[in-house]
């Protein structure tokens, strides 16, 4: 009976090792992802304002591209 307890404690000891291995890769992963740059995107000037922002933030208007900033519209153009 005592084999067996023994037995019983290593492989969960072992597994318990292996658990915490897989979350310091885990971990060691995200925070190399989290370092890494974003990549640049193409920025836009705006029409109103002349700011530059990137596109994905810029609003697409017939005149040309507008930041969403409310102020933007009181300021007149530059």
């Amino acid at each position: 009976m005592g084999k067996l307890i023994f037995w019983i404690v290593v492989i969960f000891a072992v597994l318990f090792a292996l658990r915490m291995w897989n979350v310091a890769k885990a971990r060691s992963r995200a925070t190399k992802k989290a370092s890494e740059p974003a990549p640049a995107g193409s920025m836009v000037k705006c029409v109103q304002c002349g700011v530059f922002l990137p596109q994905p933030d810029a609003r697409m208007t017939p005149e040309g591209y507008r930041c969403s900033d409310p102020a933007c519209a009181s300021h007149g153009p530059r």
